[in-house]
């Protein structure tokens, strides 16, 4: 189970780090695009075919928001162990009942 957790810790590691380049890429880029817009790709999937010049800045937006909420999903799952060890019991054994597998 551990293993698992740090291996999926370094997934979400890696994704919100790959979206907070793709942020930065965009942000660079800001409304400097040629023709009508441009195509917005993450991890080799297009995400938008035609991004207006105009709506750029928000799809940076967008993807240094997603890589912040990455980041601190990543971290909480990190230290969870931690975490419920500070936890009072009741909610504790509430946390506990949903991750529970049957």
């Amino acid at each position: 189970m551990k293993f698992f957790r740090i291996m999926t810790v370094i997934f979400i590691g890696y994704l919100s780090y790959m979206a907070y380049e793709k942020g930065v890429e965009l942000r660079a880029m800001g409304t400097n695009a040629d023709g009508d817009g441009i195509g917005i790709s993450f991890l080799g999937i297009q995400t938008a075919e035609r991004v207006p010049e105009a709506n750029i800045p928000k799809h940076a937006q967008g993807f240094f928001v997603s890589s912040i909420i990455l980041g601190i999903s990543g971290l909480l799952l990190l230290f969870l162990p931690m975490i419920l060890k500070i936890v009072p019991l009741p909610l504790k054994n509430w946390i506990r009942k949903q991750f529970e597998t049957e």
